[in-house]
């Protein structure tokens, strides 16, 4: 058999046939992985309803459709009677230290925080990436010390808080303590906390549709 000439055209042609079975093969990847890649999506986003509406707290629910709106998702949770027990929303900041933070964050229908959990994240592993547990803890209490380091190091200050559960972002918005608000932010990763803390309120605002600061009272069609 003739052996194929080293030229441009060839070489042309064996990249052509190169691309299209790497092409191929893509698509194929593409579609074996597709499903369970969307199956194991939407039991994160189950799970995630269920853990910051719910907690541990052992009930039977029900999920409304998902309503997206405004760059927000919104689940209502309500019991077996109908009635609503708490709104998830999935929120993103975009100006983390990393990159996108998404989060989670149920509501009651007063707008007290249920809980929280982050979806997605491009933050800083054993920094930034804590927020999923952070802002679920109290601070540690402040230490005791004596006199004389008063003196040299200063008396300790307030111990804080970085616990947001419980918390109405209608009274005050979230912020973190550097800028006057009232939760510690990480250790290191206070872009990442105001990425958070950010998210947070967004959602709140989103579902309803006002806060303290603005002086605007109602809630919005998500209740």
């Amino acid at each position: 058999m003739k052996k194929l000439q080293s030229n441009i055209l060839n070489m042309a042609l064996m990249l052509t046939v190169i691309a299209i079975v790497a092409a191929g093969l893509l698509a194929w990847v593409n579609n074996v992985t597709s499903g369970p890649i969307e199956e194991i999506n939407n039991l994160a986003i189950e799970n995630g309803i269920k853990s910051v509406i719910l907690g541990d707290r052992d009930i039977q629910f029900t999920v409304d459709p998902p309503v997206e709106r405004d760059g927000f998702v919104f689940h209502s949770v309500n019991d077996m009677n109908g009635n609503l027990i708490g709104t998830a929303v999935e929120s993103t900041d975009r100006n983390g230290f990393g990159g996108a933070l998404k989060v989670m964050v149920g509501f009651d229908p007063e707008g007290v925080i249920l809980g929280y959990t982050v979806l997605e994240h491009s933050e800083t592993p054993g920094l930034g990436a804590q927020a999923d547990d952070w802002f679920r803890q109290a601070s540690a209490e402040a230490k005791e010390q004596s006199g004389v380091a008063d003196v040299i190091l200063g008396a300790p200050g307030n111990p804080g808080n970085h616990n947001i559960i419980g918390l109405n972002p209608g009274n005050n918005l979230l912020t973190v303590s550097k800028d006057g608000g009232e939760v510690d932010a990480i250790t290191a990763s206070t872009i990442t906390s105001r990425a958070f803390l950010r998210s947070v309120n967004a959602a709140y605002k989103a579902v309803f549709g006002y806060t303290a600061a603005d002086g605007v009272s109602g809630a919005s069609s998500q209740n």
